[in-house]
């Protein structure tokens, strides 16, 4: 997987033609200065029209909700605002949803109850005087009276059979009959057929209100829907209520309810007709406009924020300008879009001024400059989501993430320069929106100056304590000057700009790679992590090549010595230094410092095959070091560090053995020469450190002596006329060296040897 990846990152490097800033020739053809310039309005056009694309044709002053009104804004004309499809539906789901259950109360069925019931109640008092009557004689025992009363329950049974038999024997024998008619009777009406009885609650249909109506003749009673009762739940509170009054008044709650549960009879019907037609007329009721400015109403007071309502009714009037301006074959409707695309273009054209002048090394890089332009379409798409999706503060835009990638990836200037690029475009797209630009300048030049020098990225946490420190100054700053804003509002804000210093700084970790592998950039944390002795590539070499391992150790001091001594990119000297000369892992025994005083390889082979060897190994390396994902900044040092120098040796061995003198070319390395400094340092301590192991005495003159031969003959030879260093920088350097192999080859005491003991 990792292959496959790599050989796509090269693909897409290759695609674009990718290379480091040395190897950048300028180039003046005219399709790279068209493919410039496309990007340069391509960037322009996309941005313009399609960020953010539901607001394209409104005036780049157009208020937005929550937003000051700069001054009283009035109605030119009438406003008729139209409630659109959504709005419609949903108050027409509503009003019907308003109209309550209607429930018809049928009085006919209680009084039918009821009639029925005072006739039981007749039959059950006239079997019950008969009773007493026949009970006063006193000639009759009590087994009779029990026949007696026995024969009148079984004909009033015959009559009601619903009614428990034992009930109807026990009210007859009592002699309570009107007690009982009168308990029975005032809990069914009071209690029971008060609000009367369903068939089944569950046939009651669902709705949001909890009301009912309860049409009782021609009046409409309003209750509660947990009031309304079944037969079943009618049953529960006539028991219920029974014992309730039990307790007050001496009877028998159970026997009372056997003689009157047969008379609960559900009187309630559902008026489903009704129901559907007062639902259709509130539905009928519900009116397409919402509301009607007339001309001259004030629609926005100055200092006023801007509601939604508001923000709607201007929306009208520019729509209704729009139409009138199409009417008469004007192009006003388009005049905001073409006002924000000079605008936009206007900003990338000074940010093209600004590297044409400053910075021509990304003026002449078309990659550079796509790169740049894909970070504000990636930073333009977080605004994005942020702001239009998720519609959170702009105290949370994630700005800083544009100008801690920018810094890194390039420099502190361009970070600089380009953030405050970015703060006029936002501004721009966002209306105008000083707040937002005050921010963006200052957040952003904050995470400029904390990531210029980023050599490990626990220093991130140093970006985002200052970020931290500023984010809470400007949004105190900013929302004091809003009066409306309360105290628990600002630390809202607050805490939001503290979670935006926090997770930028952090997502700018996470992408960071991407464009330093897609688009050929080296940064300061991808050397620290390439100087790890550990590599997989570094421990190779000290396993198969250990003498040119500690060469390189070595070398690498001293390059990185000598560029901090001319103000050079020490780190990039020192790692491009370890791994100068890794291309002799492949055939080590040919090099002298890993033959370890065994005979060497080149006495059997002619002198030309020797320097077909040597100088193999530059693009071996270079083949080796691609393998293994190494930048290009640090491949240039395995090409660049011999340069295009000769073998004296296989030469002048050559000359000897041929009749002829040979060709300085086979005896040459392929170049290139040093493009940069920090290469032309590592080409130096790379023959100063190999020529230092030959010195018998490495007195301090000595090594002075032969590190300012060495830089001679390379100055004298044009090694060094392809880069930047002066007569000053050599000096220094020479200086470096001479201190550093001063140390290497310090003298020690001699110890005497220890006498044998006899």
């Amino acid at each position: 997987m990792y292959k496959i990846l790599l050989r796509i990152k090269r693909f897409i490097k290759g695609f674009l033609k990718v290379k480091s800033e040395t190897r950048q020739k300028p180039i003046t053809s005219a399709r790279h200065k068209v493919n410039k310039y496309l990007m340069l309005f391509l960037a322009t056009a996309l941005i313009a029209l399609l960020y953010p694309a539901e607001n394209l044709f409104y005036p780049l002053d157009f208020p937005k909700v929550g937003e000051i009104a700069r001054e009283d804004i009035i109605s030119p004309f009438q406003i008729v605002i139209s409630k659109s499809e959504s709005e419609l539906q949903q108050e027409r789901r509503d009003a019907g949803s308003a109209i309550p259950i209607i429930i018809e109360y049928n009085n006919t069925t209680v009084d039918s109850i009821f009639s029925k019931y005072k006739k039981f109640m007749k039959s059950a008092l006239t079997a019950s005087n008969i009773v007493s009557s026949f009970r006063s004689d006193s000639a009759v025992d009590e087994r009779e009276v029990d026949s007696v009363v026995n024969g009148l329950a079984d004909n009033i049974s015959i009559q009601y059979p619903l009614i428990n038999a034992d009930a109807i024997n026990r009210l007859i024998k009592e002699d309570k009959v009107a007690l009982a008619d009168s308990i029975i009777e005032r809990t069914l009406r009071d209690n029971i057929y008060f609000t009367g009885i369903l068939s089944d609650i569950k046939l009651l249909p669902e709705h949001k209100s909890n009301s009912v109506i309860v049409r009782i003749g021609k009046r409409d009673v309003f209750l509660v829907r947990d009031k309304l009762l079944d037969r079943s739940l009618a049953y529960v509170s006539f028991r219920n209520q029974l014992k309730s009054r039990a307790v007050h008044e001496d009877f028998d709650a159970d026997y009372y309810y056997d003689l009157g549960r047969n008379f609960i009879v559900p009187n309630l019907l559902i008026n489903t007709e009704e129901i559907i037609s007062r639902r259709n007329e509130a539905v009928n009721e519900i009116k397409p406009i919402k509301e009607t400015v007339s001309e001259g109403d004030l629609i926005v007071r100055a200092g006023a924020k801007i509601s939604e309502r508001q923000q709607e009714i201007l929306r009208k009037i520019y729509y209704q300008k729009t139409l009138q301006a199409e009417e008469q074959g004007l192009y006003e409707q388009y005049l905001p879009v073409m006002a924000r695309t000079l605008l936009v273009l206007m900003i990338f054209s000074f940010l093209y001024l600004y590297f044409y002048h400053f910075k021509r090394q990304i003026y002449n890089s078309n990659p550079k400059i796509l790169t740049i332009f894909l970070i504000i379409a990636l930073e333009l798409m977080l605004i994005y989501i942020v702001d239009v999706k998720l519609q959170l503060s702009e105290y949370i835009y994630p700005i800083i993430i544009f100008s801690i990638l920018i810094t890194i990836l390039f420099d502190t200037e361009t970070g600089i320069f380009s953030t405050f690029a970015l703060a006029l475009l936002l501004g721009v797209l966002h209306r105008f929106n000083f707040p937002l630009v005050l921010i963006t300048v200052t957040a952003g030049t904050i995470a400029c100056f904390t990531t210029r020098q980023v050599r490990q990225r626990s220093e991130f946490f140093r970006s985002i304590l200052y970020l931290s420190i500023t984010y809470v100054v400007l949004i105190y700053v900013i929302e004091s000057f809003d009066i409306s804003s309360t105290k628990g509002e600002i630390l809202n804000l607050i805490g939001l700009g503290l979670l935006n210093a926090i997770i930028s700084p952090l997502l700018a970790i996470g992408i960071l790679p991407v464009f330093e592998s897609l688009f050929g950039f080296t940064t300061d944390i991808t050397l620290l992590e390439l100087s790890d002795l550990n590599r997989p590539l570094l421990k190779r070499l000290a396993l198969e090549a250990p003498g040119s391992y500690h060469h390189s150790i070595v070398v690498g001091n001293l390059a990185e010595a000598a560029a901090k001594a001319i103000n050079a990119n020490s780190l990039l000297a020192r790692v491009g230094a370890y791994y100068h000369d890794i291309g002799k892992i492949e055939i080590p025994e040919y090099f002298v410092e890993n033959q370890l005083g065994i005979k060497s390889k080149h006495q059997d082979l002619t002198p030309t095959m020797s320097a077909i060897i040597l100088s193999s190994h530059v693009k071996k390396g270079r083949f080796i070091g691609e393998e293994a994902d190494l930048p290009d900044e640090v491949l240039n040092f395995i090409e660049e560090h011999h340069g295009t120098m000769s073998m004296p040796y296989f030469y002048n061995k050559a000359k000897e053995q041929a009749d002829e003198e040979p060709d300085i070319s086979e005896f040459s390395y392929p170049g290139p020469k040093p493009q940069k400094r920090e290469t032309a340092i590592v080409m130096l301590a790379d023959s100063v450190e190999a020529a230092s192991r030959t010195l018998s005495d490495p007195k301090p003159s000595r090594i002075s002596n032969l590190v300012q031969g060495i830089i001679n003959d390379r100055f004298q030879s044009g090694e060094l006329e392809d880069c930047p260093l002066t007569l000053k920088d050599l000096a220094q350097i020479r200086e470096s060296f001479v201190q550093i192999l001063i140390g290497v080859f310090h003298h020690r005491v001699e110890y005497p040897k220890k006498e044998a003991v006899e």
